[in-house]
């Protein structure tokens, strides 16, 4: 008689199949392969398997795709931000953001998420299976020791520039590597810097930096890069982030872009085998400043440009004794200033006063 295989047998088969086909099938560093939308959802066991494969190999990774998404979910410009959206929570053309805040503001961290029992938690697994999953880039943690390589490959100046707390890079698909190398059809590529903030972070690494949606139009219209990272920190300040990160619940974001060296790119550049400077490169469309400063890049085709590192600033880990003493004195400025009045006005009261002045006299006669 034949034997055949039980349902759970069968079932437990194909979940290994699967689960080992997509944990292969996915880039290294940290990202999953995402599901088609023709695909049914996957069972919570492989979503939990997936999620917990992919934060062992790269939990810091992961952590930082987690605290962008939570950065731009947090913001009160989030229907604008979140590009992509989690899909769950659309119910036909409404995005419900009540059911999605209440998921971010409970969402564990990294730590929890792997020790979470099989039934617990399924909706954050699942909604970290999503914000982990890509099928055309990862983000991969590096060594902090890379970045003097970092700033090898631009201009920058190491002294002038504070050395960030976390390095990530993007390492994209074949598909998207084939696109840039045909739009670069063998022209140079330099690397400049992008600051920008926190919250723009989790649409830009999927969708790319997008000159029209610049707002800083001084230099014309474009996306703005420098090969001065002191610079572009100054347009990334610290923002609300995770609070259950490893990164700290404050950070700032800076890309380091691979740049194709096209006339689309405006800068001070000199024309070939010449020292005059090229205007037709220097100048960009509806300029208002006049030229394009030195060090600086106004890109003005999306093409053009990629990002191709993350550099991660910490305020939690840069709080040392003295910046902590320093944070409290930011805190409590205006009584401060407040007492340090009152001190000078009875100062100022006790030398008009004929009493002090008279005394002052017998105590030094």
């Amino acid at each position: 008689m034949e034997t055949r295989p039980s349902a759970c047998a069968t079932h437990d088969a194909l979940l290994l199949l699967l689960l080992t086909s997509q944990v292969k099938a996915g880039l290294s560093g940290c990202s999953l392969k995402p599901q088609l939308g023709m695909q049914p959802p996957l069972p919570p066991e492989a979503v939990r398997e997936l999620v917990c494969s992919c934060l062992h190999r790269d939990p810091i990774a992961a952590d930082l795709r987690c605290s962008l998404f939570v950065a731009a979910a947090q913001n009160y410009k989030r229907d604008s931000l979140l590009r992509p959206f989690p899909p769950r929570y659309i119910s036909g053309a409404n995005k419900d953001f009540e059911e999605l805040l209440a998921d971010v503001k409970s969402l564990p961290g990294v730590r929890e998420l792997v020790r979470l029992r099989p039934g617990e938690g399924d909706h954050h697994l699942a909604l970290t299976h999503w914000i982990l999953s890509s099928n055309s880039f990862a983000v991969k943690t590096l060594q902090k020791d890379e970045y003097a390589k970092l700033c090898n490959l631009t201009e920058n100046e190491r002294t002038s520039a504070p050395v960030p707390d976390f390095l990530f890079e993007l390492e994209y698909c074949d598909q998207m590597n084939v696109r840039f190398e045909r739009m670069r059809t063998g022209r140079d590529v330099f690397y400049a810097f992008h600051g920008s903030r926190l919250e723009n972070f989790h649409s830009i690494i999927h969708n790319g930096l997008h000159c029209h949606l610049n707002k800083n139009s001084v230099f014309g219209e474009g996306t703005y890069l420098t090969s001065d990272l002191s610079m572009a920190v100054l347009y990334s300040p610290h923002s609300s982030s995770w609070r259950e990160s490893l990164l700290g619940p404050l950070l700032s974001c800076v890309a380091l872009c691979e740049v194709i060296d096209h006339p689309d790119v405006k800068c001070q550049v000199k024309k070939k085998d010449s020292e005059i400077i090229d205007r037709q490169r220097s100048r960009a469309k509806n300029s208002e400043g006049g030229d394009v400063p030195q060090k600086y890049f106004v890109v003005t085709n999306n093409q053009l440009l990629r990002v191709k590192y993350l550099l991660v600033y910490s305020q939690k880990r840069n709080l040392s004794r003295h910046s902590r003493s320093t944070s409290w004195f930011l805190r409590h400025h205006f009584a401060i200033m407040m007492s340090l009045y009152l001190l000078l006005l009875v100062f100022i009261g006790a030398l008009n006063s004929t009493t002090f002045v008279s005394f002052w006299s017998k105590l030094f006669r």
